[in-house]
């Protein structure tokens, strides 16, 4: 996965001249009872109206039973049913959206600042409108589990660096058309950021170097997951189908 070159994040450069046309984004959510983190990922992106993006938030939930549709109603989303794998909530959200661009993010993540310039950058790039792009990869832990950050960066590093298959938690900029010219993405409730990953491939992936922030407590790090985690990533790569693999691993 390629680094695109430095890029200009501040507002002149991301907005452009005067009178120029605004980027237009839509941020699409899949969320099954995920209120307790919601607000967490929707504050950042407040910033994008700002910056000068036309900025829409679809949190496309999955049946929740907790105060997910209020939390995003609070912030300014519209919020879809979507029942059913956390892929076809994105595929909902995807087919549903007006922006010319797409960020798919899960929502444990939040972006950090910055976000939003370094779309828009990449988005005025006539060449990237074939491409795709994904933040970097933020660990948040205390200080007792700062080892555990460390080993879960590293890891990342590698496989967005050398595999070319970076975590959805990572969220994923790509052009609309574009996503849907690739296929979609897959119904899938495990594996469709890889697979939309490897539809793409490594040359056609940058990495931001603006981070997508997870917190440590909200995945999996343990010895075991970690084990299942890199097995299940294995089998992916020697072509196992997605769907035999989501109960292998947290």
């Amino acid at each position: 996965m390629r680094r695109p070159r430095p890029l200009r994040t501040d507002a002149a450069a991301a907005v452009g001249p005067p009178g120029s046309r605004r980027l237009s984004a839509s941020v699409v959510i899949p969320t099954l009872n995920d209120g307790d983190r919601l607000a967490r990922c929707l504050a950042p992106l407040a910033s994008g109206p700002r910056r000068g993006l036309n900025l829409e938030v679809l949190v496309v939930d999955g049946g929740s039973t907790d105060d997910t549709a209020t939390i995003a109603e609070a912030h300014g989303a519209r919020v879809l049913a979507q029942p059913g794998p956390r892929g076809a909530r994105f595929a909902t959200g995807a087919k549903a959206a007006i922006g010319e661009w797409l960020i798919l993010l899960r929502p444990e993540t939040a972006l950090e600042p910055g976000w939003d310039a370094t779309l828009m950058v990449f988005a005025s790039e006539e060449r990237n409108r074939e491409r795709g792009a994904v933040y970097s990869f933020t660990v948040e832990a205390d200080a007792v589990d700062q080892a555990a950050a460390r080993r879960a960066q590293r890891w990342m590093r590698i496989r967005n660096r050398w595999l070319g298959l970076p975590s959805g938690a990572q969220g994923m900029v790509i052009r609309r058309r574009f996503l849907v010219h690739l296929g979609g993405i897959p119904p899938l409730d495990w594996g469709e950021d890889l697979v939309l990953a490897r539809r793409l491939g490594l040359g056609r992936l940058s990495l931001f170097d603006v981070g997508a922030r997870v917190r440590l407590a909200d995945r999996p790090y343990g010895l075991t997951a970690r084990f299942l985690g890199a097995l299940r990533l294995m089998l992916f790569l020697l072509r196992v189908p997605p769907r035999w693999l989501r109960h292998l691993g947290g």
